[in-house]
Parts: C-alpha cells; sequence; structure tokens
C-alpha cells in the first residue's frame, strides 16, 4: 500500500514556502516514537540537498505543535549527492552535536577522496588534536554514513601546531567551557535530585582513596581498559558526576556502572559502547560514537565495574543532555562499607523485595552484605511471606552463609474475649458504668485527659451520671479541637487529671466498667493512677470486641456506625457523656442479642466468643517467626499456607491457636512497634498484662529511635526519651522473665541512601509520610551498639551482639527446599515405557532394529531409567493419549523433541534421529549421519529397491544431550500444547492419576517491572518538579524495581508431589493474587525454584491443536496425512504465486499471513531476506526468529554479504553441537560449547576459540557464537515448522476452510460490520491502523486479523452475512463454497449474547418476532440495536401482535 504523504499523516501541521516545498518533495519517510519520552526521530529520503537550518525548523514546529519533548529530522540522500561542498551542513550538525565544534572549524576547508574513502577537513588554526579528542571525526563520519549510506574515514588537519599539554599546564584548569550553539541551548536537566553536588573527596592520609557522591573508590591501581594514554591520574583533579554541568572542556570522574547498552555499528565490525555510570547521588551516561572491537574489555565489562572516566563533555544530540565522550577509560576497585566490630552483630529482622511493596534490598543483596561484613549469620523475615527463601538458599549456598528463615507474621489473638480482668457479672442484674474520654491524643504515655463522661447502668436504665471537664495541664492541640469541640478556655477552671480520676473511680465503686475500644480508655485512667499511687482494679469489658461478635455483618464497628445500625437516636459524638449515654443505648440492644442467643452472663459471653472467633476480623499484631530446626520449618509452610488459604484479609493471618499447634522448631520473636507487646505498652497496659504478653515470646525485640519515631511526629508520643523508655520497659520486662532481648534494624534497604528507592514507592501508594526519613538501612555493629548508647555499655553490648549471637547459634543449617528429585511413583512406570517405546520403534523400523535406532533407544532408555524420569514420560504418554481419545492432537513444545522416546511414547511429533528414508512395507532404511542433510523431509522422494513402495522420510539429527544433559541426568522438562478446548480436563486428568490433595498449580511472583516503576519514579519526580537526565531516571528505576507486586499462576504448569510425601515439605500453598475466593491453590514458591525438585508438568493451552480439529471437521483430512514437502506449500514462503494473487494486494511479499511463527512482519522480512527451499531451511529460520542476538546483526548481515547461506548460519542451539562433532571436536567438548553460547551472559573461553580453530572452523562462525545471547531448542523450532506446513497446505488447497478455521480461533479481533461493509472499507480501515503512531494491542490484533481477510477477498472467496437461522455463535462456517459469519464477529454483541441467540435459534420455543428472541436469548436494547443496524433482524417483526385493515 503506498505510503500517506507526511502532511496528510501530519495535518496539523501546516507550513509555508520552503518548509512546505520541503515536505511534498519527499520520496518517503519513517517516524521512531518514544512516546513514554514523547521523543520523535523523522528520516526523510530526500532527491536533492535541502538546508539543515530549514529542518531544524521543521524540528521546532512538530515539538510545538504535537507537544513533543524533541523532535529529530534525518535526512537521507543518494550517495553520488555527497561531496565536499556539504562540508557547511556538517559542521552545522556537527555543531548542534558537541559544543567543541564552535569556533573550531571556521573557514575551514574539505576534500574528499572518492577513490580512497577518505574525507579530509583541514581547520584553519592549530587546534586538531582538541577536536578530535571531543570525537568530531567519529561523529562527522556518523553523519556522513547516516545521510549518504556511505562508509568514509574522516579525517581532521591542522594548519601549524599546538602542544595541548603545554596549554592545560599554562592555564592550570582541566576545563574549557565553550558556549552551546544557539540553535539548541542546553537543557535545563539534573544528574541528581540534590540541588547541590558535593564535589569528590580526597582522603588527605590515603589520597588514592576518593569518595564520589556516595560511593568510595581506590584508584591506586587503574588499568587502562580504552584509550591510548596511561599517564599519572591526579587525584585532585577528579570531579563528582553532579559538579559536570557544561559541555566542553575534559572531566575525569569516578562511577559504577549500573547498565550498558552496547550496540553494534551498521557496518557491524565494532561495538558503540552507550553505558550509564552513576556515584549514587548522580549518574550519566558514557557514549562512544565510534566504537569498540566486539573483543575489546570496554565492550565486555559487567554491571557493578568500577570505572574511572576522563572525556569530554558534549550535549547528545538526540536526548538533549548532556554526555560524556571518553577518552581514556580505566578499571578501579570500589570500597564497601565494612563492619570492623571484634565481635559482630547479627541482624534478626530484615525486608527483602518480596515484601511487597515495601522493602527494595534484593535477597542476594542482603545475605552478600551479611558475609562480607563477616556476620556468622542473617535473618530474613518479610512480610507475610516466605518468597525469598530460594534465592536466599542458593547464594547462601553459594557463598557458604548461614540463614536464618522466617516471616514477620500477621498475628491475631483468637483467644477472642470481650471482658478483661477476674469478676463476673449478669447482663441483666448487675450495675455497669459505661464511660468515654476525651483526650488531647492517642496515647496515655504523652497524652493527657481533657473530658470524663460516664453513666451508672443497670437493665436498660440509665441510673446516674457522672460527667467533668479535665485540665490536661498542656495545650490541646488543633487537630483535637477540631474533633471534640474542646478548648483550652473549657478546661482552664478544671480539674487536674489526679483529681478528676479520683472523683470518677469514686463514682465506679467497684462495679464492671465498660468502653467502646475500653484499653484506650483505661490505659489513660490507668497511667494516672499508677503516677498517683491509686489502685486501680476494675474489671471491664470493651464494646469494639463485643460487638464484632454481637453484629458480625458490620463491617466498622464505630459509635456511630452501630448507633444507625440499630435506628438509635442520633448524638453529638466525640464528646465524652454524649458518648457513654449513646453507648449505654448500643449496649443495651447488644444485651438482648446475647438474651436471645442465651448468653446471660461474663461465663456464657467468654465461652460463646472463644468458640465462633472469626480471625479474619479481629485485629492483628506483628509477630517474628525464626525456623529453629526442620521441624520448625515444616510447621511455618503450615501456618503460611493455612494463613492465606483460610485467614486472608488483607494480610495473611496468624491465629493464636494454629500458633500454638504448630509452635514446635520456631522461635517467636515481639517484632516492632506493630507487635502485641509494643501496643500494650502504649496503651498503658498494667504490668501484669505486659508480662503475660511478654512471656509468650522466646524473645523481645527493641529498635533504633528513627524507626518509630513518626510516634513522636504524629504526637502519639511526647518525645525521643519516651521512645527509649518503651525500649528499657521491654528490656526491662526481658530481664524479669529471663528471656533474651534482642537490637534489630527492621531493615529495608541496605544502604541509607537507598532510602529514596522506598519513598518513591511509598508514594506512589499515596502515603502520606512517604517522604519521612525512617532509617531502616542495614547497620554495622558500632552503628547499632550507638543506637544504644542510652544503656549502659554492657546493656549495649548484650543486646546489640551477645543476644542476637545467642539466636543465631540456636539455629540449625536449614534447607528450605530439599536436594534431589522426587517424582511421584507409578507402578510398572519403567517397564511401560520400555515396552511401548521398543514396540513402537520395531513397528517402524523393523525387528531387529537399525543400529543406530537401537544405539540410540538404549542410550537415552538407560539415562532416563537411572535417573528415576520413567515416570514423566509414562504421565506425558497418558496425558497425550487422553488428548486424543478426546479427538485433539498434542503439539510438543521446548526440548523435549530431542529425545527419540519422547518420540517412540507419542509425546513428540519431532523425530531426532538422523535424516533417513523407511521404507513402511519391508523396513529397509537408509540414514544419513555425516550432516549432509539438514532433514528428512528434505530428502528428494524415492522408492525402496527392495519392494518397490515410495520411502518415507524424516528425522533431523537432534542430540538428546540438548534434553537430558551431557550425563543424562538433567531433570527433564516436558511442555506440551494442548487444546484450549481440553486443557482444563488435562489438568483434571492428572489429579485422577495422582489424587487431587498431590496435584497443584504452579506459582508465580509478579515484581515491578521496569515500565512500571518508570510510571513510579515519572510521578515522583513530577510532584517534587525535578527533571532529571536519562542516566538518574534510569538509576532510580533500577533501585526501585523487581519488588514484589502480587502473585500469580504458571498458565499451564502442573506440580505433582509424590503420595509418600506432603507439599510441606517443598514449599507452602495459597491462592493466586492472595485471592480468598480462588478457588485454584499454587505453590507459595516459584514454580522454577521446584523445577528440579519435584514435579512439573506443563500442560498448556495453545491453538494449533484447535486449529487441527477444526480443520478435520470442516474437510474431513487427516492431519497426519499432511507432506512436509510439498512444493506449493513451500512457496508460501518465498512468494504468493500458489495463492494466485500479487504481493501488492496483501502487502506482503510472501504467502504465510496467518500461519504459526511465520505470519509476523519481521519473520516474513526474514524469509524475504533468506528465500528458504526447504524444511531445514524454515527450522533456520524459526530458531533464529525467537533467538537473542542471532539474526539481526549477525545471521542476517552473513547472509546478505554472502559469507554463508541460510542453510548454514547458527539457526538453533543444537546445530552447534552437530556441527562441531562433524568438525571432529569430541561429544562432551562440543556440548560445552553450546551451553556456553546459548547461555546469556556466558563468553567462549580463549581455550574454546582455540579448539574450534583447530578444527578448522571458520572466524565467522566463531564470531557469530560470540554474539549470541540466547538460542532456541532445534526440536521447538521443528515443531512449530510442522505445524506450519500442516496448516499452509490447507492455505493453498482448502483455502475457504482454511480462513474459516483462522477466523474462528481469532474472532475477538475480527470486525464483522468492517467485513461486510466492503473491500474498500477494509483498505481504509487497514491503512488508518497501519499509520497510527501508537497502536494499542487491540489495534494491532484487529491489523494483523483483517490484513488476512483482506487476503480472503482477494484469493476471490466471498463471505455470507449473519443469519439467524444459518450463522453458528461463534464458528466461521463453509457454506456452498462460501463463509458464513457468526454472531460473535460483531462488535458489541459479546460471547455470551451470541450463545444465547444461537441456543435461542436452535430451541424449542419459536421466535416469531424481536421480542420473542429478546426475552428468550435475555438480550439487552443495545445487543439489539446492534443486530438491527447490521440487518440481522429485518426478516423478524418487532412484536407477535396481529394488525387488522
Amino acid at each position: 500500500m503506498a505510503q500517506k504523504p507526511f502532511l496528510e499523516k501530519f495535518y496539523s501541521y501546516q507550513p509555508e514556502g520552503e518548509k512546505k516545498k520541503i515536505l511534498l518533495a519527499l520520496r518517503s519517510y519513517t517516524l521512531s516514537v518514544d512516546t513514554a519520552q514523547r521523543r520523535m526521530m523523522i528520516t526523510f529520503s530526500l532527491d536533492k540537498i535541502v538546508d539543515k537550518a530549514v529542518l531544524y525548523e521543521i524540528e521546532k514546529d512538530l515539538c510545538e505543535i504535537y507537544q513533543l519533548h524533541d523532535c529529530y529530522i534525518v535526512p537521507n540522500y543518494p550517495s553520488h549527492l555527497f561531496s565536499q561542498q556539504y562540508l557547511p551542513h556538517l559542521i552545522f550538525e556537527l555543531k548542534r552535536r558537541t559544543a567543541v565544534a564552535n569556533g573550531f572549524f571556521a573557514n575551514s576547508t574539505a576534500f574528499y577522496d572518492e577513490n580512497g574513502g577518505i574525507f579530509t577537513v583541514r581547520l584553519n588554526n592549530p587546534l586538531e588534536q582538541l577536536p578530535k579528542d571531543a570525537g568530531c571525526e567519529d561523529i562527522l563520519r556518523e553523519i556522513i554514513q547516516t545521510e549518504f549510506n556511505l562508509q568514509v574515514r574522516v579525517q581532521i588537519q591542522a594548519s601549524g601546531t599546538f602542544d595541548a599539554e603545554k596549554y592545560f599546564r599554562e592555564h592550570n584548569t582541566n576545563t574549557i567551557r565553550v558556549a552551546l550553539p544557539p540553535e539548541k541551548p542546553a537543557p535545563v536537566i539534573r544528574s541528581a535530585l540534590s540541588e547541590e553536588t558535593a564535589p569528590a573527596v580526597i582522603n588527605e592520609d590515603a589520597p588514592h582513596i576518593v569518595i564520589a557522591g556516595k560511593m568510595e573508590f581506590n584508584i591506586s591501581a587503574p588499568e587502562l581498559i580504552y584509550g591510548k594514554s596511561n599517564r599519572t591520574i591526579k587525584p585532585e583533579s577528579i570531579l563528582s558526576i553532579g559538579s559536570i554541568s557544561q559541555a566542553g572542556g575534559r572531566c575525569l570522574f569516578c562511577g559504577e556502572m549500573f547498565k550498558a547498552d552496547n550496540r553494534e555499528t551498521k557496518s557491524g565490525d565494532k561495538v558503540r559502547i552507550i553505558m550509564m555510570l552513576t556515584d549514587d547521588v548522580s549518574s550519566i551516561t558514557v557514549k562512544l560514537f565510534g566504537g569498540v572491537e566486539p573483543d575489546a574489555p570496554l565492550a565486555n565489562i559487567k554491571d557493578g565495574t568500577a570505572l574511572l572516566v576522563e572525556g569530554i563533555p558534549q550535549i547528545d544530540s538526540f536526548e538533549n543532555e548532556l554526555v560524556i565522550k571518553p577518552t581514556n577509560v580505566y578499571q578501579i576497585k570500589r570500597i564497601f562499607p565494612q563492619d570492623d566490630a571484634e565481635e559482630k552483630r547479627v541482624e534478626l529482622h530484615l525486608h527483602t523485595q518480596m515484601s511487597s511493596m515495601d522493602a527494595v534490598i534484593s535477597p542476594e543483596a542482603a545475605v552478600k552484605r551479611a558475609f562480607d561484613w563477616g556476620h556468622k549469620a542473617v535473618a530474613i523475615t518479610d512480610h507475610g511471606n516466605l518468597q525469598a527463601f530460594p534465592r536466599v538458599m542458593l547464594i547462601a549456598e553459594k557463598l557458604g552463609m548461614k540463614v536464618i528463615y522466617g516471616m514477620e507474621g500477621y498475628f491475631v489473638d483468637d483467644n477472642a474475649r470481650a471482658v478483661f480482668g477476674g469478676d463476673s457479672a449478669s447482663f441483666e442484674n448487675d450495675e455497669f458504668i459505661l464511660f468515654d474520654l476525651e483526650t488531647t491524643g492517642l496515647s496515655p504515655l504523652s497524652c493527657e485527659i481533657t473530658e470524663i463522661g460516664a453513666v451508672l447502668y443497670q437493665n436498660g436504665e440509665i441510673l446516674d451520671r457522672f460527667s467533668t471537664f479535665v485540665n490536661p495541664g498542656i495545650p490541646i492541640p488543633q487537630n483535637i479541637v477540631s474533633i471534640t469541640g474542646i478548648t483550652d478556655d473549657m478546661v482552664k477552671d478544671a480539674p487536674l487529671p489526679k483529681d478528676a480520676v479520683k472523683e470518677f473511680l469514686s463514682f465506679c465503686g467497684n462495679r464492671i466498667l465498660v468502653a467502646h475500644n475500653a484499653s484506650f480508655d483505661t490505659g489513660f485512667i490507668r497511667k494516672v493512677c499508677e503516677d498517683n499511687g491509686y489502685p486501680f482494679k476494675n474489671t471491664y469489658l470493651d464494646t469494639v470486641a463485643l460487638s464484632r461478635y454481637v453484629n458480625p455483618d458490620l463491617k466498622r464497628h464505630r459509635l456511630d456506625t452501630i448507633t444507625e445500625y440499630y435506628r438509635l437516636e442520633t448524638f453529638n459524638h466525640h464528646r465524652a457523656t454524649d458518648d457513654a449515654e449513646a453507648l449505654g443505648r448500643i449496649f443495651h440492644c447488644m444485651c438482648a442479642r446475647l438474651r436471645e442467643e442465651g448468653v446471660t452472663n461474663f461465663e456464657d459471653l467468654n465461652r460463646a466468643m472463644s468458640e465462633s472467633a472469626d480471625p479474619t476480623k479481629l485485629p492483628s499484631y506483628h509477630i517474628v517467626l525464626l525456623v529453629e530446626n526442620d521441624i520448625g520449618l515444616k510447621n511455618l509452610y503450615k501456618l503460611v499456607s493455612a494463613s492465606y488459604l483460610h485467614y486472608f484479609n488483607r494480610n495473611p493471618r496468624i491465629p493464636k491457636s494454629l500458633l500454638d499447634r504448630h509452635r514446635d522448631g520456631l522461635i517467636v520473636g515481639s517484632a516492632c512497634e506493630a507487635g502485641e507487646l509494643y501496643k500494650a505498652i502504649m496503651e498503658g497496659k498494667p504490668n501484669a498484662d505486659l508480662e503475660r504478653i511478654a512471656g509468650y515470646y522466646d524473645y523481645l525485640e527493641i529498635q533504633p529511635l528513627g524507626n518509630n519515631s513518626f510516634l513522636v511526629d504524629e504526637g502519639t508520643v511526647a518525645d525521643f526519651e519516651r521512645l527509649r523508655d518503651i525500649n528499657r520497659t521491654i528490656l526491662k520486662l526481658a530481664r524479669k522473665l529471663k528471656k533474651n532481648c534482642v537490637a534489630t534494624g527492621d531493615v529495608h534497604f541496605l544502604n541509607r541512601h537507598d532510602e529514596l528507592y522506598r519513598q518513591i514507592l511509598m508514594h506512589g501508594q499515596k502515603y502520606s509520610d512517604a517522604d519521612r526519613d525512617t532509617g531502616l538501612y542495614m547497620r554495622t555493629t558500632r552503628e547499632m551498639l550507638e543506637e544504644f548508647s542510652y544503656l549502659s555499655p554492657e546493656d549495649a553490648y548484650e543486646i546489640v551482639v551477645a543476644n542476637t549471637n545467642y539466636i543465631a547459634d540456636r539455629v540449625g543449617n536449614i534447607r528450605p527446599i530439599p536436594k534431589g528429585f522426587y517424582p511421584p511413583e507409578m507402578e510398572g512406570s519403567e517397564e511401560e515405557l520400555q515396552h511401548c517405546c521398543y514396540e513402537k520403534a520395531k513397528s517402524l523400523y523393523g525387528d531387529p532394529l537399525p543400529e543406530v535406532v537401537q544405539v540410540r533407544l538404549d542410550r537415552e532408555l538407560t539415562a532416563i531409567v537411572k535417573h528415576g524420569f520413567s515416570v514423566l514420560y509414562v504421565i506425558a504418554k497418558r496425558l497425550v493419549e487422553k488428548s486424543e481419545q478426546n479427538g485433539y492432537l498434542v503439539g510438543s513444545r521446548g526440548s523435549v523433541g530431542s529425545s527419540f522416546v519422547a518420540t517412540m511414547a507419542g509425546i513428540s511429533e519431532v523425530n531426532p534421529l538422523p535424516p533417513y528414508y523407511l521404507c513402511p512395507t519391508c523396513k529397509k532404511s537408509e540414514f544419513f549421519t555425516d550432516g549432509s542433510v539438514g532433514s528428512g523431509f528434505d530428502l528428494p522422494p524415492k522408492h525402496c529397491p527392495q519392494c518397490g513402495t515410495a520411502y518415507q522420510r524424516d528425522g533431523h539429527d537432534i542430540p538428546f544431550e540438548t534434553f537430558l544433559g551431557f550425563k543424562g541426568d538433567k531433570t527433564p522438562d516436558i511442555d506440551l500444547n494442548f487444546s484450549g478446548d481440553v486443557q482444563a480436563a488435562a489438568h483434571k486428568y492428572t489429579e485422577v492419576l495422582f489424587g487431587a490433595q498431590n496435584v497443584f498449580r504452579a506459582g508465580t511472583i509478579s515484581t515491578l517491572a521496569d515500565r512500571t516503576t518508570f510510571g513510579y519514579v515519572k510521578h515522583y519526580l513530577d510532584d517534587k518538579g525535578y527533571t532529571l537526565n536519562r542516566a538518574h531516571m534510569e538509576r532510580l528505576i533500577a533501585g526501585c524495581s523487581k519488588v514484589k507486586r502480587t502473585t500469580g499462576q504458571h498458565p499451564g504448569g502442573i506440580i505433582v508431589v509424590p503420595r509418600d510425601k506432603d507439599i510441606y515439605d517443598f514449599t507452602p500453598i495459597q491462592h493466586p493474587a492472595d485471592d480468598p475466593s480462588s478457588g485454584t491453590i499454587t505453590t507459595h514458591f516459584a514454580f522454577e525454584f521446584l523445577h528440579d525438585t519435584i514435579l512439573k508438568l506443563d500442560i498448556l493451552g495453545h491453538d494449533v491443536p484447535t486449529k487441527y480439529k477444526l480443520l478435520e471437521r470442516f474437510t474431513g483430512v487427516d492431519i497426519l496425512s499432511i507432506p512436509m514437502s510439498d512444493p506449493q506449500v513451500m512457496s508460501l514462503f518465498t512468494s504468493t504465486q500458489a495463492l494466485g494473487i500479487s504481493p501488492a494486494a496483501i502487502d506482503s511479499e510472501t504467502g504465510t499471513l496467518g500461519l504459526p511463527e511465520f505470519g509476523t512482519a519481521f519473520t516474513r522480512q526474514m524469509l524475504v531476506d533468506s528465500q528458504p527451499t526447504c524444511f531445514s531451511d524454515l527450522l533456520q529460520i524459526s530458531g533464529l526468529s525467537h533467538g537473542t542476538n542471532v539474526w539481526l546483526g549477525n545471521a542476517q548481515d552473513l547472509v546478505k554479504n554472502g559469507v554463508c547461506t541460510i542453510s548454514e548460519v547458527i539457526g538453533t542451539r543444537d546445530n552447534i553441537m552437530v556441527y562441531l562433532m562433524h568438525k571432529g571436536l569430541p561429544s562432551d567438548i562440543a556440548f560445552q560449547i553450546m551451553e556456553t553460547v546459548r547461555k546469556k551472559n556466558k563468553q567462549l573461553t580463549p581455550e574454546q576459540e582455540s579448539m574450534m580453530r583447530e578444527h578448522n572452523v571458520p572466524a565467522w562462525y566463531i564470531d557469530s557464537c560470540r554474539k549470541i545471547q540466547y538460542m532456541f531448542p532445534k526440536a521447538h523450532a521443528a515443531a512449530y515448522v510442522i505445524s506450519a506446513l500442516r496448516l499452509a497446505w490447507f492455505k493453498v488447497y482448502r483455502p475457504l476452510e482454511f480462513y474459516c478455521c483462522y477466523f474462528t480461533i481469532n474472532l475477538d479481533s475480527f470486525d464483522g460490520e468492517l467485513a461486510m461493509s466492503g473491500i474498500g472499507n477494509v483498505r481504509r480501515v487497514l491503512q488508518e491502523l497501519k499509520d497510527k503512531t501508537d497502536p494499542s494491542q487491540r489495534d494491532k490484533d484487529t491489523y494483523t486479523t483483517m490484513q488476512i481477510f483482506l487476503e480472503f477477498l482477494a484469493r476471490g472467496l466471498k463471505i455470507l452475512p449473519i443469519d439467524l437461522d444459518k450463522s453458528d455463535a461463534s464458528v466461521f462456517m463453509p457454506e456452498d463454497g462460501n463463509m458464513r459469519l457468526p454472531f460473535g464477529c460483531l462488535s458489541g454483541l459479546g460471547g455470551t449474547a451470541a450463545q444465547n441467540i444461537a441456543l435461542a435459534m436452535q430451541g424449542d420455543q419459536p421466535i416469531r418476532c424481536v421480542e420473542d428472541l429478546r426475552i428468550q436469548a435475555s438480550l439487552s436494547k443495545t445487543v439489539i440495536e446492534v443486530m438491527q443496524k447490521n440487518g440481522i433482524l429485518s426478516n423478524l417483526p418487532e412484536t407477535n401482535q396481529l394488525t387488522l385493515f
């Protein structure tokens, strides 16, 4: 289709004059849009040179009209237009890219040696070195290459000489400030959040130690990894990143690389360097435009490498911000903080990224920090989950570090009670004091009473009243005044708290007290009593707890809420006397309900509440559970599972009664300020209660004051001395009860300055105190001792060092997931597998088996049986058989097709044997084992020389090692593609085989992805009014990402536990997404950590088996009979000839639209580039399209440049092993090289490369191996190609049925209304969708489906409109050579309505009118209107009434 003219696409832009003339003359243009950053790059294809200044004006216009942050236009000219006369345009562009260009190129001249490919720029000054150092030669070369597609070498020559070193020495500076070009002034973009950035600090005692930002570096032995000068580094010349603020000159700075985006240059011979460095205060991008060799050290450094960079600051033309063009790069050492205490503490309370949206430490970083500090152990205690355990386990085993596995849980005292104290009472006969207080704040430790109101109550009657204001002796906060209406003037003449409380107690006598949230009110009374020596022993009843029992249907239990619930008269809330009287009315109603249940006294109430307690509705407290031994580990798994499955309400809750049953092997700690003990102290509970609460725990926790400073900030606690008093109280309780008191950090981030990452997350969740400094970082022993310096040195040492180490010593060496493989037992599975495989092989290949078959089968079966994998094969075999009994074939995926046993067991359709001929009659076979044939499907047709029968052809030469490893001991992963129609039945069948109690869905963990994190960071910065450079944005994103958001389930993963084990031997369990209403139960641990321990089946849903079923239904053709080497079918992959249409008719040069894996624009272009001719070529393309760094910049260039053919490039991982073995390398070495190449972040060793060269492996092959980051398995590619060829056969020979099948599967993206509007409208809408700069996923899906519908029409096929009597709900039906549209293809109808219409039309009740249809199909008015609009109801009258004339 023709490209829409530029001014039509950008119709809001209406230029005049030269700008309009240029845009009208465009041959074509391409767009690259970054919607998130609102940036756009446009390439203009032009036939003559245009003025750069005019292009810059167009950029500016587009930015203003479309509100872009940046727009960059790149002209593209025919190469013959380039000459030295283009120099002014080059300099104009150069000035935009680097400020160094200003002045240096004035009056310069140029000479272009076209034959030698050299472009020389002669300066009119002697200062050639500075523009060279600034990268001007590389920039000019890149401009020429981009704009003219010419590879030229640029050289800058000066007139005269200039000694740069002398100049800098004489002027005593390392920076030249050059004004920015007027065309594009420097943006106000910061590299840090702080307003000021400190310069780098040099340690006077150790000048080789440099502090830059928040990082410390050792520059004593810098290793030059890029550049030419290895001159002495002067520490005093080193800057901090934040102090680099202007373009031009030179700078020298330290930083740690945290992200690299290195890419090949267009020429393919170099790697362009783009890396981001940070000092944890500021960050900056380092760009090397010219690039380096692929094996250069700079191209291969890893994240976390400390670097010293010398370079030129310049404005990046596309990012429009300051970047560094390096001239020298040194690798240096980062100095990390250390714990230098002789005796070190142990952190017993630490949260990782698995504490949902709350902590930012990776599990690996937490363990490594403790290990680096020399701590003997570290505890992992995430909020409510154990999902960091597997990752912690792996890093701990790698380092040899002890981990204390634990959790900070949500604890509920389900021994529910409303009565506190020893007295008993009758609700009918006894007198009660119902009272309420107003106070200056929430805590009796720092606040005072302002009013007491009370009533004497008996059986519904108020017998007496008590009311008094109280002079608190402190000003009443304004926010309290606004709530209660009580002012300082109102209480100034009132009695003091000691007198008011004494008078109140006299009114109460020994009667039972009743209050709403009684612990609050009694806490204030008790505090006054303790301060003045008054006895306070009254039993009290809490009506909040009582309401939870009596009124379980209420979600909230506030006084006004309950008043409204009982329809009582309203009252003046937040005044003590009014609240007390209202409470009397409520209490009377609740007592009446108690009598209805037979509850008449406190004993009855206590028993009834205990029996019916609902932990999901009771208040929860934090509690820390540490695993002491293996019994404790299993108990913790049971507790966590129950908390998610049975007691989840916002958080997974652990009832006290449940913890009591599963406490063995656990060490129970009192946790933080949200713990039961700390809250009880805050509420002023009596010492007896405090001792009772503290007595439940194995150890008590206290934390640094900063952790709880928010209590001071919000006025709950008067000051920091009160916080110290709380900690002293906890320590005193521990001493009295002979328990350990430990100091913990409640760590949420690793370093103090990492708090910013957590603040960003808190801000995104709209926490009002998101910016509060909490100090929840990991402290050294010395820092923690300083935090508790208000205690005696002996006490501080005890809680910080001695007691934490004591608890660590109590804990054994625990492994959360046991070692070994624990498959379910299936009696006779080994015999069944061996029998079925040999029987199948003999039926195919004859008896005795050919040697190549016998050897392969024996070798595989020996390894499978030896390592206990037989049961996995037999399970897969039975699942496949079950599906086929239901009429649905099953496809394999992954590397299972590498196993010949899988082929013989009917699990995989891929045959991994060497290519062969096989006679189906006399069983004669011919195998090709020398690598000369890529696939048996590519062998030419041939007849058996013995009996004349046409040979069968098969075999893809795939090594078994790809599946089970070189020793056959790698845990197998059998992935199967079931039709979505029977996937659920397959899942259910596993429960039949193993028992529902042993089958679980594989759990997943969703974490913050970079894209989502970008939103959090941007929202934070926008609210703060900051604009950061891209590098520091990326730094903040990296610091916030990978934090847990929620949980989920694998789409097809099934976990099977052996019958002699239970799930708690391996993992806790839960509902996906923490949804208590879900009927699905998943593993708590992410399935990838259980893969090598217990059996995981991938029972995936896929469209291809459903398509097979539909095509067999429509045509009666057996899918398995489809040939794999039909010439017409094969031609689809290179042309549209077999379809009988031109490429222009469908905007595609191939006929593969609608074929799985070969219909995308990317893969179709691969087909055009590579021109495949056979099955093995398609197999290569399938592998190449799914790999990383395999096709683009690698195989594509090799094919284009004629270095090799598509058949010879590395397409799949298995190709490497087979190719190298044919080259003569030992099989184990070939396997190792394959494994190295296919795994990301692994590099070939020099020894491996040397061995490859010794065996005459071409240099291009070795170079290609170096570039690859991920490779697709050959068996998976073969399975894809087989399914594509089967479907392609129908596309060629049974087109109507093919399209009916395709559109049925893609019903949701088929626009029925558009389809019925005619081919012209279809083309118009497709072009509109194609021109969208930011299409939605639905737009993309609709474009794909309707493009195939356009192909349907182009082939002369026709549709039949939706018909009430003939249309199906969702299936496009072949009918008399045409395609009948289903009801469901209409937008606005919906799947349920479509099904209802079809059922109503097929039902027993006649449909005589629209009203009948509406009622019988339960259709809405909107659905009826959609049907009427599309003419579906034209033959039905509106109603069934007769009209008489």
